[in-house]
């Protein structure tokens, strides 16, 4: 009896033994095939399926998101390992990407301070053919410039030549004899200083642009007088000598009735020294010895 107790109690630790070996080899082995502090993962499978070009399409954007949230943060904690490597502009159409760099002043191999967005949009609005600008800095030492320019749509004479004003009525910008033909051009009493919007300038620039929409020519001339000018708005049209007189109200009313008195009597309007709008339902036309009549 004494010999079976001692057989089996020696069966159990032998057993245990080999338990407690096995619980070690695969604690071990787990240990192997993870990182230390790396969490354990598990995969959770999707209750639909995800197209293989989704991953493509997301990387991109991705990227743009990680650098404008995170990579100015990131970035900043590598501190002269960042550098500029590639500038890349957006929505430009008159100024070229190296004009774009250099007004916003970065170039390549400039460092991580340089290239600070809030910086470079600053300095991007300072060219006054910029009316909008923003920047980001991206990881690997891209930094996209994105603009909105200012699009001449008239022009006035200025001290150093012709200058573009855009649809808020702002002179901005010395024009290109090539870009400055085929503008109208802009007579004013008070011309606003360079930079600066004007209202009435650009209602003005509105009505001569809605000219086309009525089937007009778009107007070579465009005056305005002093605010009180009873006249208002004259405009010239291609070919023609008349001064259309529209005033300053219910401008685009009188844009209509141009239309319709050029459509039924334009011979007697290529005549006319002026013609003036003013009066609703009636256009009263002035030859060039003043002898006037109504339409």
């Amino acid at each position: 009896m004494n010999r079976l107790g001692q057989t089996r109690s020696s069966d159990r630790t032998e057993q245990e033994a080999q338990r407690r070996k096995a619980r070690a080899n695969q604690h071990l082995d787990r240990v192997r095939n993870r990182r230390v502090g790396e969490p354990k993962t598990s995969r959770v499978a999707l209750p639909f399926p995800v197209p293989r070009f989704v991953p493509l399409v997301a990387a991109p954007v991705l990227a743009v998101v990680l650098g404008v949230w995170v990579g100015d943060d990131a970035l900043a904690q590598l501190g002269g390992a960042w550098h500029v490597s590639k500038i890349e502009v957006q929505g430009a159409t008159h100024l070229t990407g190296p004009e774009i760099a250099q007004a916003a002043r970065i170039a390549l191999g400039d460092g991580y301070n340089a290239a600070d967005p809030r910086r470079l949009a600053g300095s991007l609005r300072q060219n006054a053919w910029i009316a909008e600008a923003g920047a980001a800095r991206l990881p690997g030492g891209t930094v996209v410039l994105r603009v909105r320019e200012r699009e001449p749509l008239a022009v006035i004479e200025g001290r150093g030549g012709p200058l573009g004003v855009d649809a808020e009525g702002r002179p901005f910008a010395v024009l290109d004899p090539s870009q400055a033909q085929n503008l109208p051009r802009l007579r004013c009493e008070n011309t606003p200083p360079p930079g600066e919007a004007d209202p009435r300038i650009a209602e003005a620039i509105r009505v001569a642009r809605s000219f086309p929409s009525r089937g007009l020519a778009l107007p070579r001339e465009i005056a305005l007088g002093k605010e009180q000018d009873p006249e208002g708005l004259v405009l010239r049209l291609p070919g023609m000598e008349a001064r259309f007189v529209f005033g300053a109200k219910d401008l685009d009313a009188r844009v209509g009735m141009l239309a319709e008195l050029l459509a039924k009597r334009p011979a007697e309007v290529a005549e006319a020294a002026s013609v003036d709008l003013r009066f609703l339902g009636q256009a009263v036309l002035s030859g060039k010895n003043d002898a006037k009549g109504s339409a």
